[in-house]
C-alpha cells in the first residue's frame, strides 16, 4: 500500500510525469510542498509567474498575439488586457 506504480506500454511509452510544482525551476517539490503547506505562496503571484513562463515558450513558436489569445482561452477568466498587462510588467 502507498507504493507508486508506473505504467509503461509495450512499446516504452511512459506517461508524462505530472508536476504539480509551477515553480519547479526555481524549487525542488518537496521545498515547494513545504512553503505550499504553510500558505507561504500568493496564488496569483504563482498563477501570474505561470502565465509569462508559457508565454515566453509559446513565443519561440508563434506570433506574441496568438500566444495571448491562447493564454486568454486557458484563463478565460482574465481580461486581454490583463494578460498583457501580467506578461509585460515585472
Amino acid at each position: 500500500m502507498g507504493e507508486n506504480y508506473l505504467i509503461v506500454a509495450e512499446n516504452g511509452f511512459r506517461p508524462k510525469k505530472t508536476n504539480s510544482n509551477p515553480l519547479s525551476d526555481l524549487i525542488d517539490d518537496e521545498t515547494y510542498e513545504v512553503l505550499k503547506s504553510h500558505g507561504l505562496f500568493y496564488k496569483k503571484a504563482v498563477r501570474n509567474y505561470g502565465i509569462r513562463k508559457n508565454y515566453r515558450e509559446m513565443r519561440k513558436k508563434m506570433a506574441g498575439t496568438d500566444a495571448i489569445k491562447q493564454l486568454h482561452e486557458s484563463f478565460p477568466y482574465l481580461e486581454y488586457d490583463t494578460i498583457r498587462k501580467i506578461i509585460y510588467t515585472r
